[in-house]
């Protein structure tokens, strides 16, 4: 009986002690991202509990837990983790929070799909990308991040806008631009240029480079980005994916424990990165007949004698008027939420000056999101996005109020910082420009833009056949501009009597969705199959009213009222498009996918005649890894789609207008005239027959990881047909109008695209390197242009150049004048040694690049990061008339070499070398220059390799600090160094911004920037 007492007491002691043992053991560990970087600063705790503890620098820990209890392991902007204390030693691995590294991207509709099981090519790009790159405009941001998608910005002003184009141009006369969708919600990125309704001219040429829209953005508030770039990824958005889609994925409200709150604060100091050379010799005047320099004022030439043989003073007038430029960035976002609700809020504010005096940029964007379980079959959801956006503009391009025109003219004995007489009026050098510092202080531009961004949603979860969802959206802004020209102003060929001009443009759109989703019920394991349907409204409102009061009666009195001649004129269009949509999805064992959908579509500006189109797509890709032992992943997919471009609003009636004339240099005459109004049917001819442009395009892909997922591979080939494109078809004059709008064109373009990320250094490795490069070629030809024309114009540009679209060739080609060769190429040099213009205009290059492509290094090394990016361009024209006037004028770097003749290579009429000696005037003005030469030599073939950016990013250990959870400091260069053989202002530019059809122009473009940024982010 003693020896079973003892035995029982021993076995209870025992239990005593490993019960005892089992709550006070310590639990201890590491914990590392999705990478195998440690993380210092992770919350653990013991779930239940009040027991907790956080890592130290190198991501460890200690806590004590029992056997039977679970660790809870939580950090900002990752997925909170759950493990049992089943053993002393507990390592895990955080995963990043957003769907992108999860294997998960959004595709159309904001259907999520994992990557691996889609049959076409998408682009992804990271939050963190997005706020390297120091861009505040998002479109600009995603310049050399992505394969296939070219970047044009249109200099570096506050505001100025930014044309992306996806796989080369897919239509003629429509927009390039893709479609914009935010949070599932389709939304506006229109450019829109200030025109009043008697300009005769193309706007886009002169005047201010407005902003697109996507600019109302706060990248701050971006949680990753995907790009459909093919028409079988972007075929359920139908008549609005001709040009691909950019889907932005917003930051949501977080399942945490406690609030979350993300302050960040940014100075960024910008800085011109390129301008074109000038000459710091030689002053105003001209040559005499004897072919002497002599000094006269009021004159553009510079052609005048040697500031030092005439004691005058000289002034470096570029230098003197641009400043740096300072951009204050905060931002703050507090979040939190449990299993029933997540929220987010968010404020972001933007405060730039300019490099321009006078010009800059304020933008205030309040953005509120949450989600809402109302009960396990019910889930409600919404987001609210209010921006103010104000800039002040610069005035830009062929404009003799434009700042760069009368800036990089002027001659080296003028001080241009003396602009203003004692009465107030502009002084200049020369009477027919505007000093540039009178331009910025005295003719403002500004815009004014309140802007609405909104969705909602309610999703019934029935079962898991059946998901049900109502989403809409709203887009709605106002955007007031007020542009001056004070008296004595040369622009708007005023003569000087001043001008005040109002535009007003208002802006709605209205979307929404019903769709239905699930899981076919099968008795197999084996095949899988999900469904999407649904219907989908779209509506579109727009107003755009311009008043203007010439003739000033009190200087300095910007009011309509002020004015002794009023002129006003408004553009309105309201749109509305339905259609129905289906996908169907297969998973084959988890190796074959397979995906088809249609959407059918009718849209208020198709033709009477057509009412309705249809755009469908079908895609598969075979996942070979899980068929037979290839590596860590192979995958091969192919893809077809159609995706469309809608008609332009009321094309399909004809309509009467007042009728103008001009003679190509004056604004001409045009209704009212001498107080009696007239109307008359508009040139262009209604066609009810118009339907949607139609993009064709196949993809054919292949994406590997090797060395378990350290390398990555992903190539794709694609081949896209636009056809039924929309152009102006000319008319006899006999039939009483110019030209119909018709569908009567077709081109072609095809390419390939690379991607490679490598891991340099295993996981495990505390020193990481990762590269990640792209790489793109695009081949663009026009095919056909119905009516036997060979070439039509895409947009007005200059008389002694134009942008072309040509039978044969690729879409924007160049015309213009050409020299006049023999059979052997070399130039035909005249009897006075002038080089010989051709009777006829000729192809002078494409702007599209030959090939692009991009390289990303990122280091790291415990808590520091550094990380660059080259931007890569090869090929591709840029007409550089800055340059070529600035020969002429004689205030060109190279234009000081003129204390000698020049003898143009080339041969004579009877096929002799030329000989010719000519003076340094008429070469820098009539061969290099505009002054009656061809416009081929102006036109350049541009490449560049750019650090795009390059930053170094430090993490503090905060754990001294508990209420902070993660505190950063970085310093990043943006445009620090670019290396190119362009002679002008930074190559990537254009004249008429991301409004225009017209690429590759530079007529006095305002200059780009680069930017030294120090940032500071703390989590809380």
């Amino acid at each position: 009986m003693k020896l079973k007492f003892k035995g029982i007491l021993v076995l209870f002691l025992a239990l005593i002690a490993q019960l005892t043992f089992a709550q006070e053991r310590a639990v201890s560990g590491t914990v590392s991202d999705n990478t195998g970087m440690p993380l210092p600063g992770v919350s653990v705790l013991v779930k239940g509990t009040k027991t907790g503890t956080q890592t130290d620098f190198d991501g460890k820990y200690t806590i004590k837990a029992s056997s039977n209890q679970v660790l809870i392991f939580s950090y900002i902007g990752m997925k909170t983790q759950e493990v049992a204390a089943t053993s002393s030693t507990v390592n895990v691995k955080l995963k990043d929070d957003s769907v992108e590294l999860e294997g998960v991207v959004v595709t159309a509709l904001g259907i999520k799909k994992e990557e691996k099981k889609l049959g076409y090519a998408v682009s992804k790009v990271s939050a963190d990308e997005i706020t390297k790159s120091g861009e505040q405009n998002v479109l600009q941001a995603l310049a050399g991040k992505a394969a296939g998608v070219q970047i044009i910005g249109s200099g570096g002003t506050p505001g100025a806008s930014s044309k992306i184009i996806i796989r080369g141009t897919n239509t003629i006369t429509g927009t390039s631009d893709p479609l914009i969708v935010v949070d599932g919600i389709p939304i506006d990125n229109s450019t829109t240029q200030t025109s009043a309704g008697d300009n005769p001219f193309n706007a886009n040429l002169s005047g201010i480079n407005n902003s697109n829209r996507a600019l109302d953005i706060n990248p701050d508030d971006i949680e990753s980005v995907t790009i459909l770039k093919g028409p079988a990824a972007a075929a359920l958005y139908g008549a609005r994916a001709g040009n691909g889609v950019i889907i932005y994925t917003t930051k949501k409200g977080k399942n945490g424990k406690g609030l979350g709150i993300d302050y960040n604060n940014s100075l960024a100091i910008d800085k011109v990165s390129q301008l074109p050379a000038r000459q710091n010799k030689y002053v105003q005047g001209n040559y005499d007949k004897a072919g002497v320099p002599q000094y006269a004022s009021n004159t553009p030439q510079s052609w005048g004698p040697s500031a030092a043989s005439l004691g005058l003073p000289t002034y470096d007038n570029p230098r003197n008027f641009f400043q740096e430029g300072i951009t204050q960035t905060n931002n703050i976002s507090i979040y939190g939420g449990d299993d029933k609700a997540t929220f987010r809020a968010s404020y972001g504010n933007v405060t730039q000056t300019g490099m321009i005096p006078e010009t800059g940029l304020k933008r205030n964007t309040l953005r509120l999101s949450g989600d809402l379980k109302l009960s396990e079959k019910w889930k409600a959801g919404a987001s609210m996005q209010y921006t103010h956006t104000t800039t002040t503009l610069a005035q830009n391009g062929s404009n003799a109020s434009g700042v760069m025109l009368g800036l990089m003219r002027s001659p080296i004995n003028y001080d241009l910082r003396n602009y203003k007489d004692e009465f107030g009026n502009n002084t200049n050098y020369f009477s027919g420009y505007d000093n540039p510092y009178f331009t910025v202080n005295e003719n403002q531009a500004t815009s004014d833009v309140n802007r609405v961004l909104g969705n909602i949603y309610l999703t019934y979860n029935h079962a898991k056949w059946l998901s049900l969802t109502a989403k809409g959206g709203i887009d709605t802004y106002s955007d007031a501009r007020k542009q001056i020209y004070a008296v004595s102003s040369n622009g708007d060929d005023l003569g000087g009597i001043g001008e005040v001009a109002y535009n007003s443009i208002t802006n709605k759109d209205y979307y929404g969705d019903l769709i239905a989703s699930g899981l076919i019920p099968l008795n197999s394991e084996s095949i899988k199959i999900n469904y999407t349907a649904g219907l989908n409204l779209r509506s579109n409102q727009y107003l755009d009213i311009f008043s203007r009061g010439k003739g000033l009666s009190v200087p300095g009195v910007y009011n309509l009222g002020n004015a002794t001649q009023l002129y006003a004129s408004n553009v309105e269009e309201n749109t509305i498009s339905r259609a129905l949509f289906a996908q169907v999805d297969f998973d084959i064992k988890d190796q074959l996918f397979i995906s088809g959908t249609i959407r059918k579509e009718w849209a208020s500006t198709y033709g009477d005649n057509v009412k309705s189109a249809v755009f469908p797509s079908g895609t598969a890709s075979w996942i070979a890894s899980n068929t037979f032992d290839w590596g860590n992943f192979v995958k091969f997919s192919y893809g077809y789609g159609e995706v469309g471009i809608a008609p332009a609003a009321y094309r399909t009636k004809s309509f009467y207008s007042k009728p103008s004339m001009t003679d190509g240099f004056t604004n001409g005459l045009s209704f009212p005239y001498n107080g009696i109004n007239g109307m008359a049917l508009a040139g262009r001819l209604s066609n009810p027959d118009l339907k949607p442009e139609r993009v064709l395009g196949h993809d054919l892909g292949l994406s590997t990881k090797f060395l378990n997922n350290r390398l990555a591979i992903d190539v794709n080939l694609y081949y896209k047909t636009s056809k039924d494109l929309l152009i102006d078809v000319p008319l006899p004059q006999s039939s009483g109008f110019a030209a119909q709008y018709k569908n009567a064109a077709e081109l072609v373009n095809k390419g390939i695209e690379v991607e490679i990320g490598y891991d340099i250094f295993k996981k495990s490795n505390p020193f990481q390197w990762n590269v990640n490069l792209n790489w793109a070629k695009n081949e663009n030809e026009v095919t056909d242009i119905s009516g036997g024309l060979p070439e039509i114009s895409i947009e007005t540009a200059f008389a002694s150049i134009g942008y072309y679209a040509v039978k044969g060739q690729p879409l924007g080609s160049f015309y213009g004048t050409k020299w006049k060769r023999d059979e052997n190429g070399q130039k035909i040099i005249g009897s006075n040694g002038l080089a010989v213009v051709a009777d006829e205009v000729g192809n002078l290059g494409n702007s599209a690049p030959k090939w692009t492509g991009g390289i990303r290094n990122t280091f790291s090394y415990k808590r520091i990061t550094l990380s660059a990016l080259l931007d890569i361009r090869h090929g591709g024209e840029v007409y550089n008339g800055t340059l070529a006037r600035m020969h002429s004028i004689g205030v060109s770097e190279a234009s000081a070499d003129r204390e000698r003749t020049y003898v143009i290579d080339g041969v004579k009429e009877d096929g002799t070398p030329n000989d010719k000696a000519i003076t340094a005037q008429q070469y820098y003005q009539k061969y290099l220059g505009d002054g009656g030469g061809a416009a081929e030599e102006a036109v350049e073939t541009v490449n560049w390799v750019r650090l795009r950016d390059a930053t170094i990013s430090y993490d503090l250990n905060v754990k001294q600090f508990p209420f902070v959870t993660a505190a950063q400091i970085s310093l990043t260069g943006r445009n620090l160094w670019i290396n190119t053989n362009y002679k002008g202002v930074d190559p990537e530019t254009s004249l008429t911004g991301a409004g225009s059809r017209i690429n590759g122009l530079d007529y006095f473009n305002n200059p780009g920037s680069k930017s030294f940024i120090m940032s500071l982010r703390v989590s809380f």
